[in-house]
């Protein structure tokens, strides 16, 4: 049979070479990352260094973490050793989302720059707001029912007679 090392380091090389291959793709139709990547970063076969494979990962979190509005937890260094399974199916579900949307010439610049995408991005600020509404209006549903808890004895004992 196959010894479970070998096992191992096979699943790790597909792992890599699938992402980027659905990254490619993912690319190629719609738009989504369209020159994030160096010419040398488009061949799956030229990207062979451990430190290659994290960077290259590294661009297309980030540039799906800035359209989400907010950093995605998920680590290439884990992904590429074939850890955090879910972490990466997030990341692929993510980036199925942002590529609907289509391509994001700020997003490409901004991540070539070297920024990272923080909560306090720009379409995290409308959601922050909104979230923010949100628990305003909780707040003054929370105090009618605190205050309706809080009611005299008279009203108490008046409520169980009937």
């Amino acid at each position: 049979g196959i010894n479970a090392e070998y096992g191992k380091q096979w699943y790790q090389r597909r792992v890599r070479g699938y992402l980027h291959d659905i990254i490619s793709e993912v690319t190629k139709a719609t738009g989504f990352l369209d020159g994030l990547f160096d010419e040398s970063e488009k061949l799956s076969a030229a990207i062979k260094d451990k430190d290659a494979k994290i960077a290259y990962l590294q661009k297309a979190i980030d540039a799906v973490g800035f359209v989400i509005g907010s950093p995605l937890s998920a680590r290439p260094s884990k992904i590429i050793a074939g850890q955090e399974a879910e972490k990466t199916n997030d990341f692929l579900q993510y980036l199925g989302r942002c590529a609907a949307k289509g391509a994001d010439a700020e997003v490409v610049k901004k991540v070539k720059k070297g920024e990272k995408p923080s909560k306090k991005s720009e379409s995290s600020k409308d959601k922050s707001k909104e979230k923010k509404g949100k628990e305003e209006a909780g707040k003054g549903k929370s105090k009618e029912r605190d205050s309706s808890k809080g009611r005299s004895k008279r009203e108490q004992s008046s409520s169980k007679e009937r």
